[in-house]
């Protein structure tokens, strides 16, 4: 309701309010950041965990099973802030509310002095084009600092490994009569050499020329069953330790408690009195000998009797509490 009513008299009176000075003391009212994703760098830490969860299970060294962990994202919380980042506060000078209790400057009395029931004195309109306030409030937006811990956990993979599997072959190299009159026995001879079957050349007839083989295999090769892995198969889920991480927003906060405002326009500081009637022991009835006393800033020249009597309207009371004006100067 306070708030409302200075907008309504400024509004009003077509009032501005110039800030001069608007440091922040604390916020009073900042949103909370919404967390943003882990970043390239968080996202590194965790699978560094998952991969030291998982290496943790390798007990069978690099010629054995793979282990690996995978990250699963879990739950984000706030650690710290949101902390206003100094420097880059910018007020929105429309939002600008005087708060506490006024001084004023520029003070002067509007129009000429008036009559008050039955007061011999005289008064006017204190009036102000400068209404001080010690403390404001508005909106603004500044970088707030916070910090997120990012939980996870790790699923655990596992691939069993298989070694190579042979299982060596059968069979012999026998003389192929190429028709060419080789010698069938120092050929056989040859061929003896190539029935090893840890050779390379197991199972390949023997060709003295790509078209011409002397030796001739018959039987079957070794079937290899390479070394392999299985598929990953998911063994298990393992908590990783939060990891933080900090970022940067920018949000519109409301500050209860900032600097001093002055608000420029045209104030009623309220009635003055602003011409004594002076009152003595010697000033008995009217007219007697004396003088008026200018007071609260007036330097007009209606402080005297005969405005008074002739020229002065009224401002309030009722016209009829004249008294006896024992004390209104002769002039």
């Amino acid at each position: 309701m306070k708030i409302r009513t200075f907008l309504a008299a400024t509004a009003m009176l077509a009032t501005t309010v110039n800030p001069i000075l608007t440091t922040a003391a604390w916020a009073d009212t900042v949103p909370d950041p919404t967390a943003d994703a882990a970043n390239p760098t968080t996202l590194a830490e965790m699978q560094n965990q998952c991969d030291a969860l998982a290496a943790a299970h390798d007990i069978d060294g690099a010629a054995g099973d793979n282990w690996t962990g995978t990250v699963v994202p879990g739950a984000v919380t706030k650690v710290s802030g949101p902390t206003e980042v100094v420097g880059s506060r910018v007020i929105d000078n429309s939002t600008i509310q005087g708060s506490g209790t006024p001084t004023y400057g520029g003070i002067s009395i509007a129009g000429e002095p008036y009559r008050i029931g039955g007061s011999v004195n005289m008064f006017g309109d204190q009036r102000a084009t400068e209404k001080n306030w010690p403390a404001s409030t508005y909106n603004f937006t500044a970088d707030f600092d916070s910090t997120f811990a990012h939980a996870f956990s790790c699923d655990i993979y596992q691939e069993v490994y298989h070694p190579e599997v042979v299982t060596p072959g059968t069979g012999h190299y026998v003389f192929n009569d190429d028709g060419t009159g080789s010698d069938e026995d120092a050929v056989r001879a040859n061929c003896e050499q190539y029935t090893d079957h840890n050779q390379p050349w197991w199972g390949e007839p023997y060709r003295p020329s790509a078209d011409n083989p002397r030796c001739k295999f018959e039987g079957t090769l070794d079937d290899v069953d390479p070394a392999h892995y299985d598929d990953p198969v998911l063994v298990g889920n393992e908590p990783g330790t939060a990891v933080n991480q900090d970022q940067t927003d920018s949000l519109v906060g409301f500050e209860d408690e900032g600097g001093p405002v002055t608000e420029t326009g045209n104030f009623f500081i309220g009635q003055v009195v602003i011409c004594i009637s002076p009152t003595t022991t010697t000033q008995v009835k009217k007219g007697v000998p004396g003088t008026w006393v200018w007071k609260n800033g007036y330097t007009g020249g209606n402080c005297t009797t005969d405005w008074f009597y002739n020229h002065a309207q009224w401002g309030g009371g009722s016209q009829d509490s004249n008294g006896t004006y024992i004390s209104v100067p002769a002039i």
